[in-house]
């Protein structure tokens, strides 16, 4: 009886520590998509920027051709 107390006991405590790893892995895997995610706004904010400039220099070299 005690042997089975034992490895019971012992089976519950590996649940909960693979449990807690379960945990750490999933709020690092958050943090990296949170991550991830910030470079892809930062991507595409400059895509428009680069958009916008390059409308820019279209105009400019429209007015020069003008000339």
């Amino acid at each position: 009886m005690k042997k089975l107390s034992m490895l019971v006991l012992s089976v519950v405590f590996m649940g909960l520590i693979s449990c807690g790893d379960d945990e750490k892995e999933q709020k690092e895997l958050d943090a990296t998509l949170d991550k991830i995610e910030t470079v892809e706004k930062e991507i595409e904010e400059t895509a428009q920027e680069l958009d916008h400039k390059v409308e820019e220099v279209k105009s400019a070299l429209s007015e020069l051709d003008s000339l």
